[in-house]
């Protein structure tokens, strides 16, 4: 491989010294997030949402938590369509992340996960190279009492929680996030992540998806 090609590719790898992640109040120090996997925080059209759940709600249960996968005329269907949409988020993330042009995502699957009261989603990490949730309902009600963190993965209200590397002095390993309804979250498929079971009345439903990328590096 040809000695600037090669310098491309890894650039990708490097930490931006000048990603700041806060603008604390003494001026003098600055603090840095020079590490670790990127977290893409957005929200989805709410007529998505609904075009979404409307398929769901004929294939879930009152009672039982289950999962299953949309089809081809739910992903791709519509002008814009879900395809078209989550593409245009991925498309960003990767300019964001690595300075790269996406060339197409090639997406494996997107599926729905309807969870009720006591059911987890231990930790796990996905297929491909990226991936995704967005939040279609959030249970009706959660003791507040259940969003202390009280396990070491997170909080057991149906959070979803990310974890990277381990309890380190002066590092942060988790991010721990509340489930709003349109909250759309792009993150590696490599990371691990997971969500403690919730207590309480209603469904938590979401939808999840993976995708393998090609991208086109640029010159300079």
């Amino acid at each position: 491989m040809p000695e600037k090609q090669r310098t491309r590719r890894l650039r990708k790898y490097e930490a931006d010294p000048k990603c700041s992640i806060s603008a604390p109040s003494n001026e003098t120090m600055q603090l840095l997030s020079p590490f670790g996997p990127l977290i893409a925080k957005t929200k989805l059209p709410s007529e998505l949402i609904e075009k979404i759940n409307l398929f769901a709600d004929q294939h879930i249960s009152e009672t039982d938590s289950t999962e299953f996968m949309l089809p081809e005329e739910i992903v791709f269907g519509g002008a814009p369509s879900l395809a078209d949409i989550v593409g245009r988020l991925i498309n960003n993330y990767v300019k964001e992340a690595e300075g790269s042009q996406l060339d197409r995502a090639i997406y494996e699957v997107f599926w729905i996960v309807s969870q009720y009261q006591n059911t987890p989603s231990p930790v796990h990490f996905h297929s491909g190279d990226i991936s995704g949730v967005l939040f279609l309902k959030v249970p009706d009600e959660i003791d507040p009492s259940q969003e202390e963190r009280n396990y070491i993965s997170g909080r057991k209200a149906g959070y979803l929680n990310f974890i990277e590397g381990n309890k380190q002095r002066f590092s942060k390993s988790l991010l721990s996030v509340k489930p709003e309804v349109g909250d759309f979250y792009l993150f590696p498929g490599w990371l691990l992540h997971g969500a403690e079971p919730f207590i309480g009345e209603g469904e938590r439903r979401s939808m999840a998806f993976n995708a393998t990328l090609k991208v086109k590096y640029t010159t300079t």
